[in-house]
């Protein structure tokens, strides 16, 4: 008797996301594999493919992750079977390569430069705000003010959006490299951090228009993404 006891990902891996647990995460690849993995014994407990690239992925709540693809759909899955709950078939133009998610809304980012606003109970479309003009590569709710949301872009601009008025409410820019990632502080003035193509991580108060810090780590190195640990001591 045969029976499978580890597996992984053959193609290049496009996202990768922790929900509330600190020992189960999700992937997806440019295959359109989608696992969800167990770290105490690297076994996986979900999987399920797409019939084009996986371009982002996050949790909502601790049975479903929601999926990004490359065709511009974004489809939530159970993260214990694996199978289909709801999807947008035209979530964006272009791949989706953002989702965040809040409190009554789901935030998508797009290679359009959109960032779009979807009903967390229907998957209905609520509203859109085009500020960039190139594709959106970090995105994030306020940890403090859940009505702002924040996202960064190939562009090198930072955009803050406040729900309430819908209106922009803040907007930054890099002279240089492009915006890769983004996160937010969990201490201290819990300042946005943001990684670029030209080697830099810069935190930005959202009363200053320039960065409050910028760490240059070389030209030469290029991120692609940038995290915090939950406690907020490693980056």
């Amino acid at each position: 008797e045969l029976r499978l006891l580890q597996e992984c990902n053959v193609a290049p891996i496009r996202g990768v996301a922790f929900g509330a647990r600190s020992d189960v995460f999700a992937t997806v690849s440019s295959d359109g594999s989608v696992r969800i993995v167990d770290l105490s014994d690297y076994s996986v407990l979900a999987q399920a493919r797409g019939h084009c690239a996986a371009t982002a992925v996050t949790f909502d709540g601790e049975e479903t992750v929601l999926t990004g693809w490359e065709d511009g759909a974004l489809k939530a899955l159970s993260a214990v079977t694996g199978d289909s709950k709801a999807q947008i078939a035209k979530c964006h133009r272009g791949a989706v390569t953002c989702i965040a998610v809040g409190a009554e809304f789901i935030f998508t980012g797009g290679d359009d430069g959109a960032m779009r606003v979807w009903s967390r109970r229907s998957l209905e479309f609520v509203a859109q705000y085009a500020e960039h003009s190139k594709p959106i590569s970090g995105l994030l709710v306020d940890r403090e003010q859940p009505h702002l949301v924040h996202s960064c872009s190939l562009d090198r601009a930072v955009v803050t959006y406040d729900l309430k008025t819908t209106r922009r409410c803040n907007y930054k820019m890099h002279r240089d490299g492009a915006f890769t990632g983004l996160c937010q502080r969990v201490d201290s003035e819990q300042e946005l951090l943001t990684s670029t193509s030209d080697g830099f991580i810069m935190s930005w108060d959202c009363d200053v228009q320039l960065p409050v810090m910028a760490l240059d780590c070389g030209r030469r190195l290029k991120f692609q993404c940038i995290a915090i640990t939950p406690g907020g001591r490693f980056v």
